[in-house]
C-alpha cells in the first residue's frame, strides 16, 4: 500500500476513531468489572468500540495527524496500545490489593485450603481472597469509582500525549512502585488479622508444651475459623473504607490530585 493510498484509507474520522480505540481498547481490557474474564469479550469489545465514539467528538483536536507510512502508523498505536496496557494494569495491582488481603485472611483463620472459582481471577482461591474480590469490584460501581476510572483514562492523554515517546523506564519504575504499594497496603490492611494469629498461635504452642498428650490443632481450629470469621465481620467496613481511599489516591494521580 502506498503513502498515498494510506492517506486516502485514514481520511476523515477513521485514523481519529483507531487511535482513540487502540488506547481505551487497551485500557478496558484489563479495567476493573468491565476486563473480568466472566465478562463477553464481544461485550468489552462493543463497549470499548461506544466508548471510542462517544469520544471522537470531544478528543478530536488532540487527535495527532494521520502518518503517510505504515512504519508511522504502527508506531503510533503501538504507543498508544502500550499506554492503555500500562493504565490499565496500574488499575489490576490497585485491585490485587483485595487479593493480598484475602491471603493473609485465609493463612491467619485456616482457610487456606478451602479453595473456591474466583472471578476475578479465572482461578482458584481461598475463600476470602475471592470474597475480598467481589466486594472490591461491586463496591468500584456502587461508589461511582467506575466514572472516576474512566476520567483517569482519559487523564492520560494529558500524563502521556498522543505521539510521545515511550520511557519504559519510568514506566518500570511507575510499576515497581505500584506492585510494592498495592503488597504493602494488603498487608496494613490484613494487620488485625495478623496480629490476632499471631497471639493465638503463641498461646496454642505454649498449650502443647503444657499438654504434649492433646491434640490441641484438632481443638483449636474450629475456633480459629469462627473467630476469624467474627473478626473479619468486625474490621470488613474499616477495610474496605481503607482501601477505597488507597484506590481514590492511586488513581487520582493520573488526575492530578
Amino acid at each position: 500500500m502506498t503513502s498515498l493510498q494510506l492517506d486516502k484509507f485514514l481520511s476523515g474520522h477513521v485514523f481519529a476513531f483507531l487511535f482513540l480505540f487502540a488506547r481505551i481498547g487497551a485500557v478496558l481490557m484489563l479495567m476493573p468489572g468491565i476486563g473480568e474474564s466472566y465478562v463477553s469479550k464481544r461485550l468489552r469489545a462493543m463497549f470499548a468500540l461506544t466508548v471510542s465514539f462517544l469520544l471522537l467528538g470531544p478528543m478530536l483536536p488532540h487527535v495527532p495527524p494521520p502518518p503517510s507510512d505504515i512504519p508511522g502508523l504502527i508506531r503510533l498505536l503501538g504507543f498508544e496500545v502500550l499506554v492503555g496496557l500500562f493504565f490499565g494494569s496500574l488499575l489490576r495491582l490497585i485491585m490485587s490489593t483485595l487479593e493480598t488481603i484475602g491471603f493473609v485472611i485465609a493463612l491467619q483463620t485456616g482457610l487456606s485450603n478451602a479453595v473456591i472459582l474466583n472471578p476475578a481471577l479465572a482461578t482458584q482461591s481461598p475463600l476470602p481472597s475471592a470474597f475480598m474480590s467481589v466486594v472490591g469490584v461491586t463496591l468500584v460501581f456502587t461508589t461511582g469509582l467506575d466514572h472516576y476510572l474512566l476520567r483517569g483514562m482519559m487523564a492520560t492523554y494529558e500524563v502521556f500525549p498522543p505521539g510521545g515517546v515511550i520511557a519504559p523506564g519510568d514506566m518500570a519504575q511507575s510499576f515497581t512502585h505500584a506492585v510494592a504499594g498495592s503488597f504493602a497496603a494488603g498487608v496494613e490492611l490484613a494487620a488485625p488479622f495478623m496480629v490476632i494469629g499471631l497471639l493465638m498461635f503463641v498461646a496454642l504452642g505454649v498449650m502443647q508444651r503444657l499438654m504434649p498428650q492433646v491434640q490441641l490443632f484438632l481443638v483449636i481450629l474450629p475456633v480459629q475459623i469462627w473467630g476469624g470469621l467474627l473478626l473479619l465481620a468486625i474490621t470488613i467496613g474499616t477495610m474496605m473504607t481503607l482501601w477505597l481511599r488507597y484506590f481514590d489516591q492511586s488513581v487520582g494521580g493520573f488526575l492530578g490530585r
